[in-house]
């Protein structure tokens, strides 16, 4: 019996934001689909306006596994993991240690093509594109939570967008002009606009 997709279940339990006031709440399952969406969706803006040649389905599956580790460790809010070197270091130990864990509820011979997914996803050449899209995700939800009048995400938004301007990844800046400011908008004001 392998426990590995009753644990991924467990996705949706986890909060993300957890140190913050949330007018909607949302949980690791939900920020993995954004985030393997627009994983997938910037990797297609590259290859067709950049000269990119980055696998989008890549991109993606990458992103469907990329906090899966969180069901064990949950989700370490950024002043946290950050706080000092020494944190950082072991927080990425623990997380390491998870990651194992998640892989080794599989059986033995489906192991191989989940490794690469959740223990060493930093090594794929699509890693920068889910890194990215990690980061739209939560600048998305800190401009939603703006837009809802919750200033308690003020501080997140600027660093985020900092963050996401210093990449220097061109599309990430076509996204952040073309996609993100609908993010603002209610759904009758999306209606009328398009």
């Amino acid at each position: 019996m392998s426990h590995f997709f009753a644990l991924l279940a467990r996705m949706k339990f986890i909060r993300r934001w957890s140190l913050m006031h949330n007018t909607q709440e949302e949980n690791i399952q939900e920020h993995t689909l954004q985030t393997a969406m627009i994983a997938y969706h910037l990797c297609l803006l590259s290859n067709l306006h950049f000269g990119g040649r980055t696998d989008p389905k890549q991109a993606a599956v990458l992103a469907l596994y990329h906090d899966a580790a969180e069901i064990f460790t949950g989700d370490m809010p950024t002043p946290v993991k950050y706080f000092n070197e020494k944190m950082r270091r072991t927080y990425g130990d623990v997380e390491a240690m998870a990651q194992e864990k998640l892989v080794q509820t599989l059986p033995e011979e489906l192991q191989a093509y989940y490794k690469p997914l959740i223990c060493s996803a930093e090594e794929d050449p699509a890693w920068p594109f889910v890194k990215a899209a990690d980061t739209l995700s939560a600048y998305l939800k800190c401009r939603q939570e703006l837009a809802a009048g919750n200033r308690e995400f003020a501080e997140a938004f600027s660093s985020l967008k900092a963050r996401l301007e210093q990449l220097g990844m061109p599309e990430v800046d076509m996204f952040l002009a073309d996609y993100a400011p609908s993010f603002s908008l209610s759904l009758d004001e999306m209606n009328h606009s398009g």
